[in-house]
Order: C-alpha cells, then structure tokens, then sequence
C-alpha cells in the first residue's frame, strides 16, 4: 500500500464560508426571523502549517499551554512501512508553537533503544524490551533504563495520558484509538469492568497465578527455550511538569506461555523540555501473588514531584519526588478507591489535581464528576454528569479556562462547569462550516480562541488550526431553513455543510433533539421533537425516523413530495423503483423522500412451505401440525418476541394509517394471540440442548426450524441465507397474516418537509439530491430508488466477491459459508434466483410500520390472557379500545 504522508499545506486560509440567518421552527424561515440562530457559536479556521510527519497516523497523547506557548506530545504510527514494522520503534514528538500558531517546532522524544529478551527465536512476538543495566553500561546513554516501544496493533492510540486517559493498566493487544489525548481521548476507564480485578491485557491466558518472575530484564540467559512469547513495553500518563519537563509511566509486560513465565513492571520516566531523556525509575513491589495493583493516573506539581494513583484490589497513593525518588504507599479512603476503581475519565489539571468522571457502581448509566486532590487524599463534592455526557460521546476534554472541561463531540466543542445540567456548546461545527471527524487535542488560549489539532472529513493528514469566534454581525445573511431530527448522522452533516457552502441563497441550520434524553428517558428526545411538530414548531425539513409520521400527514402538516418530483424538470424523467412509493404514500400522496429501502420478509424451503409469497395464521398452524412433534416455526421468539415481529410485518393491517381505524379485535389478531401463547415466556439456558449450537447453521437445512427473517439491503448479500443456511430453494413466504401482504418496504432514510415552510423550494433543492444520479449511483448500503441503479445493484447478486489490488486490477475470490464447523465454497447467486428476488421486491407494497406506544398497550394487556384471567376476545377488545383511543388523540 502507497505510504500516506501527513502534511499540511502551506498557506494560512479561512475555512469558513460565513454563515447567514436562521429561521424559527415551523414559521419557515427568512432573514430576518431568528436568523441569529444559524449565527450562533460559528468560528473560523486559520491554518496553521505543520512541519512534515512521515507517518500513517498521529495521536495527541497531552497537550500544556504556559506562558504563551502550547506544547503537544504525539505519536506517530507507521503501520504500513516496512522498514518501521521489520524494525519498530517508538516515535513520539514534541511540537511546540507559539499560541498564534507561529515559530512551530517538533522535536523526536528520545526513546532509548532496548532489545527483546525472547531474542526473536522461534516463536517470539519478536517486541522488543529493556536493556540490562548491564548492557547499558556498554550503550551510549549512560541511563540506568531505557524503554521498548509498543507492539505494533496494541491499543497505543487508547492509552492512558496524562490528560484524560486515566490508566497505564495494560491494554488489550490488537486494540487501536485514535482520539486519546489526556483531554480524554479514548476510553480512558482503567479496568472496563469497574472492579479492579486483572483481565486478559495483563493475563493473557486469564490465569493470574503464573510465576512472577523476579528478573525482567534477563541479566543471565534463561535456562529454557522461550516459545509462544508475547512481551511488550509501553508509555502511558504523559504530563508536563515544572519547566515543562516531561513524566509518563512505562508498562513492561513478559509472558511465555509455555513455561508459564509471567512479568509484569510499571516505571516512571523523564525527559527534559529539549525532548532529552532523564531519567527512570522502577517502582518496585506492585505485583504480587496476593495483590494486582496497576497505575490508574499520575499528576505532576509545580515543582516536578508526582503523584500516582494505584487501583485493583486496593487503592494506593505513592509520591515520587522531581528526583524520581519513590515514596511509600499510602492508602486511599474507602470512598475515593471506590471512585478510581469505576472510572471513566481522569483529567489532569496540571497543578497536581485531577478531575475525575467515574461510574456509578449500582449504576453505570449514570456518571458523575468530582475533584480531587491526591496531596490530601480530598474528593471534592460529586456531582452528576448530564445524560448527554453518556450518550453523546464526547472525545478529546481538557481543562477549560472558565470551565471545568472542555471537549469535542460529533457536533462541536463543549464546556462544562461542575454542578451544571448541561454541557454549552462553544463551536458548532456545521454553523462553522467545518465537517470535523475528530479533534485529536483542544487547547484554549482565551476565551474566544482555541488551538485545534483535528482531521476533517475522514481525510487522511492531521490538520493545526487556531479557531477564533466571529461576531454575529460580521456574518451575511441568507435565507435559512432548520432540519431537524432526533439525531442527524455524519453523512447529513456533510451534506448540509457541502449545501451551505455552494448555495448562494439558502442556508441550513441543524436542531438535533437527542440532548433532550435524561438517565431516566432515552426518549425524551423523540417526544419533544413530536411536542414540537405537533404544536406548531414544525422544522422546514424533518428526519422522520422514529416518529408517528402517520399522525403528521393526517393533520396536514407534511408538502406533497410526489408533486415536488413532478414538477422537477430533472427527476420528472427519471425511472423510479414506484412501489416503494407507492408504498410510502397516503391517499395516492407521497409525502416522504425516500432514497434507498431495504425490504424485510420471512423465508422457507419451498419444499416445506410450498411456493408462495403469502399465508395466513391458519394456513402456518395447518404446517405446524403436520411437521414432525419439536420443529420449530420461527426461530427462537419469545412471547414478546413474537409480537414485536408482527408489529414490523403487519402493523398496518391493525391500523389504518389512513383513516386511524383499529382492528385489533379479529379473527386475525386472536389467532396470533393465541400462537403467542404456544411460545415460552423467556428462553433460558435449558432451552438450546447440548448439541444446538453445534448444529446452528444446519437447523434451517435440515427442517428443524422452518421460517427465518430475512432482511434485504443488499440482493448480494442475501446469498449466504439463500445458499448457505438454506441451500437454495426459498419462498419469500412473509409473515402469517389475513392482508395477504406480510413482507414490508423499509425507508433507510425518510425525509420530509412542512407544508407550512416559507422556504419550501430551498427545503426541495436540498432533499432532490437524495434522489439524483450523483447520489443514487455511490450508494453502498440499501437499495437504491432509482431503477437504473436497483437493477445494477441486483445484477452485481450473480457476480463473484473481488478486492482491487495495489495496481488497480481486479481480483475475484470465492465466498465460504460454514456449516457445523466445516468451510463450504459458496456459489453467487444464479441468476435465475436474482430474477426471483427482484420480482418479489417489486412485488411489496407495504411499508415498515412500529408504534412503539401500541406495543406497550398489547404487552400490557396480553399477560392476562397467557394467564387464563381473561379469554382472547375479551383481551383483544381491551387492546381495541386502547389502541383506538391513542390513535385518535394523537391524530
């Protein structure tokens, strides 16, 4: 593979096509109402160009900014050099610049050399280790120690720093991160387990009862031959110090698995602030047969003494002075080894503190933060996190300047103060104008300019930057429309920033709900976004997923898109796949845009199930009968399994999306009622046998199970259901049900805009591009609309799986499907199957259907029937009468 090169152009740009008003939700917009929203938290981008790193990738492990220089530690990865991998070594830089992001300067940390103890024999992971002092002597450090760098693959990019990623306890090998810095990159939890006990990245073999041996680094020969050998040396838990020296904690780690030969060592190391080593000190007596104990965090003082954090099966503080002289263990109170044994982040405040965000242990939904000091073994005052913290996913943190953190997410960069609710948005990446995939380190220089090390669109080279506020008057107007969902994903977010960019009349802002959801309701998000359509705060473009969009079009609330299409002079002429349509349409009305669909259905041997694409209840029940006694219908469903299921395929038949008419009280539902009641209420251990996992792939083949679902996003895909699990010969039999129609069209994605939008041809020009051949023809999962794309799609079904090589030639391979622990060659599909299969998709007219507020009604009322309390009717008219009461108060 061609090497990649980080390099930053130079040139000094903004980046930033300054941004316009911002209508209000539902009134549609224009220039002058609340266009301060499509203003707010906007920053441009002044590029500043980095020297040249010859590498593959580059994490920020800390970050200082003192006396108006900002100071970064970095590695370097060189996962696809030869000569890196046949020789590795650890690349760590400093790059230092003034905080206007001039006199930029990197220099190489120096890593001393070390050798492997295995000696790269046969079966050595060939990583290399530390020298014997010994050996030392005859090197040209004149260090006592020196250190190994990191095996190729671990989880390097994860490891503990000094700011954020709390804990040098090993990592677990051939894992990789890539947003570590000690401002909270990665996942910065020490034992993801939340109790300190040793896992396989310290034990590989699980078994923690191996020798301890008493020699790391192999002064004389070992008296047996090493094999199957995995040794490792690591840096974790960088930090600036006094006179911005530099501290990290190494994990040396040795494990021979044949002799059951286990090392495990934690030293402290210094550079001085040229990039020069000091010095390293082992900090003996951690590991013992009786005790695991691994470096959670460590904290460095004005003066240059540190504090370390040890966690396991007890929790210890340990002073080392500026000297690396290593003090005794102290240990800490009952409740703050409580707090750094459930940790998720530690951020070094870089006076010797730390905040600390951990798990609750009765809990871990919920987190909170406190300070603390490990001078005095103080835990400041706990404080919840905001729901949003959790789920939200906030990467890169550090240390704010009027905040408590401050931190990156998928949609900007954040504050925070202790005691808040929420986290405040400082930058709003798409009001920026800026497509951020990751910043790897954030370092605030005053309250409105930050220095940002980040990559952009998934592009491959690192980019430095210092992001400066713009006023709100500074930024143009421009007509502006609010999309919004409960979440908006990454490939939205690029769209809407490639549309404000080019368009010269209009500009998107985005409203993203899911900050609404607290620990107690992950919906919350949802039903504000529903308060808000509902009441008259409808946004200009709607993601509809997850919303009862069926009540909108009753109360006419949604544009015609089907008549948006017409009238397009372009799309007017093309060829679309009209039952997906058709099946996403209201009284002959479309009112959603649908780019591409996958379709869900159930399938048999038709030598089972015979040759059709529809039956009902009684028809499955007059097969079950017939079928040997212990065959199993559908797989492995639970009552409320099996409910959910028929809520999917067939929703629609007990709800008229149309008119709000229920039917729940029918032939139809009873007799579901009461197979359901045929199912076991959980499926425990007992259920499977001995020998069912070891004969899974084969139960579809040999009859023991009939039906399976069958979910179609991609024709090609289908193959190893198709040929592999059922060997050919398939119906696509659907779900038992009396419409004659149990197979649905699922919307990937479903977009709609509001028929009270003041700006509804901005709203079409942005959407029709979901539906254009620049579009439709890059789909890469899901069925494209347009014909001519679903048709190339489908053909690709008979077609053997390939990768391009180097050359760019094509090289074709076979697919394997295993049964019962035997590798099977896997044909493609003929095409006399892809035929099949595109006949019954344009065959569906039914769309995918779930309420999940009806679902609660049927599994709140269904136990009294399993029960016997009540008969099946008199359930069924209880599910009738609810069911028709929610729909019509909500229509």
């Amino acid at each position: 593979m061609k090497k990649k090169r980080l390099k930053q152009a130079l040139a000094i740009g903004l980046v930033c096509g300054m941004t316009a008003g911002l209508c209000a939700c539902g009134g549609g917009g224009g220039k002058n109402e609340n266009s301060a929203l499509a203003k707010e938290n906007v920053y441009r981008v002044q590029d500043i160009a980095l020297p040249e790193i010859d590498g593959d990738d580059v994490n920020v492990y800390a970050s200082a900014h003192v006396d108006g220089e900002v100071r970064l530690l970095m590695q370097v990865y060189h996962w696809n050099d030869e000569k890196f991998n046949e020789n590795p070594v650890t690349d760590i830089r400093l790059l230092a610049m003034k905080d206007d992001g001039s006199d930029i300067r990197m220099t190489n940390l120096d890593i001393p050399e070390w050798e492997p103890q295995a000696g790269g024999g046969a079966g050595s992971s060939m990583q290399p280790m530390p020298r014997t002092e010994s050996q030392a002597e005859e090197g040209d450090t004149g260090e006592e120690d020196t250190a190994a760098e990191p095996e190729e693959g671990e989880d390097t990019g994860g490891e503990a720093g000094a700011e954020g990623d709390s804990a040098a306890e090993p990592e677990s090998e051939g894992e990789t991160g890539t947003d570590s810095e000690g401002e909270g990159g990665g996942d910065a939890e020490a034992d993801p387990e939340g109790e300190g006990e040793g896992d396989a990245a310290t034990d590989p073999e699980g078994d923690a009862e191996g020798e301890i041996s008493d020699d790391a680094f192999g002064v004389e020969e070992p008296d047996y031959v090493p094999q199957d050998i995995w040794e490792n040396s690591s840096y974790n838990n960088f930090s600036f110090g006094a006179d911005s020296k530099i501290y990290a904690v190494r994990y040396y780690s040795y494990s021979d698995y044949a002799n059951e030969i286990y090392t495990q060592k934690y030293y402290i190391a210094s550079w001085n602030a040229d990039g020069s080593f000091q010095w390293e000190k082992e900090l003996e007596g951690l590991q013992s047969e009786d005790e695991y104990i691994y470096v959670n965090a460590m904290a460095v003082t004005a003066e240059g003494s540190a504090t370390l954090i040890l966690t396991g099966d007890a929790a210890y503080r340990m002073a080392v002075d500026a000297q690396g002289n290593l003090g005794s263990r102290e240990p800490l109170s009952e409740d703050t080894g409580k707090v750094f044994n459930n940790t998720d982040r530690i951020i070094d405040k870089g006076d010797g503190t730390f905040l600390v965000i951990y798990y609750d242990e009765n809990d871990y939904a919920k987190q909170f933060i406190a300070t603390y000091d490990p001078a005095t073994d103080t835990l400041g005052q706990p404080a919840p996190m905001p729901a949003s913290y959790a789920y939200t996913g906030f990467g890169n943190m550090n240390v704010g300047i009027n905040s408590d953190l401050v931190c990156s997410s998928g949609d900007g960069i954040y504050t925070y103060k202790i005691g808040d609710e929420n986290l405040i948005q400082k930058m709003n990446f798409i009001n920026s104008d800026l497509y951020v995939t990751n910043f790897s380190g954030v370092v605030e220089i005053d309250d409105s300019t930050f220095l940002g090390i980040y990559y952009e669109d998934h592009e491959e080279g690192m980019k430095a930057g210092l992001f400066t506020y713009v006023d709100p008057k500074d930024i143009p107007d421009k007509d502006v429309l609010v999309l919004a969902g409960n979440y908006v994903d990454g490939d939205m977010e690029r769209r809407v920033i490639e549309f404000n960019r080019s368009s010269e009349k209009y500009r998107i802002a985005v409203k993203t709900y899911d900050s609404y959801n607290t620990y107690e309701d992950y919906q919350a998000g949802y039903t504000q976004l529903n308060n808000d359509v509902t009441t008259g705060n409808m946004p200009d473009i709607l993601i509809a997923a997850g919303l009862p969009v069926e009540n909108y079009v009753a109360k006419g609330l949604l544009e015609d898109i089907g008549k948006m299409i017409e009238e397009d002079e372009e799309l007017s002429q093309v060829e679309f796949v009209t039952n997906v349509f058709d099946a996403y349409s209201v009284e002959g009305k479309l009112y959603y845009v649908v780019p591409s669909f996958s379709v869900g259905t159930m399938i048999g041997k038709k030598s089972i199930v015979g040759d059709k694409t529809a039956w009902t209840m009684e028809d499955m029940k007059q097969l079950q009968a017939s079928l040997p006694e212990g065959t199993n219908m559908i797989g492995d469903l639970t009552r409320d399994d099996f409910f959910s299921t028929m809520m999917q395929f067939c929703g629609s038949d007990f709800i008229d999306v149309e008119t709000g008419k229920c039917d729940f009280d029918t032939p139809n539902f009873i007799a579901m009622m009461e197979f359901a009641k045929s199912l076991p209420e959980e499926i425990t251990e007992d259920y499977y046998g001995e020998d069912y996992w070891a004969n899974y792939e084969s139960q579809y083949r040999d009859g023991r199970t009939i039906l399976s679902r069958l979910y179609i996003g991609n024709i090609k895909d289908t193959n190893y259901t198709i040929n592999g699990y059922f060997g050919g010969d398939v119906a696509y039999i659907g779900f038992p049900t009396e419409s004659g129609m149990g197979s649905y069209i699922s919307a990937n994605e479903c977009f709609a805009i509001s028929s009270k939008s003041r700006n509804k041809e901005g709203a079409w020009e942005f959407l029709r591009y979901y539906l254009t051949e620049e579009y439709q023809s890059e789909l890469s999962w899901g069925m494209p609309v347009q014909k001519k794309y679903f048709d190339e799609m489908a053909q690709q079904g008979t077609e053997r799986p390939f990768w391009i090589n180097e050359d760019g030639t094509k090289e074709e391979y076979d697919d394997t499907f295993y049964m019962n622990g035997e590798e099977i060659k896997l044909d493609p599909l003929s095409q006399e199957q892809v035929d099949e299969i595109v006949a019954f998709v344009l065959s569906i007219d039914k769309c995918y259907y779930y309420n999940e507020n009806v679902m609660n009604i049927i599994n709140e009322e269904m136990p009294a029937f399993y029960t016997g309390q009540k008969t099946a009717q008199e359930v069924a008219k209880t599910i009738q009468n609810r069911t028709q009461l929610y729909v019509d108060e909500n229509r």
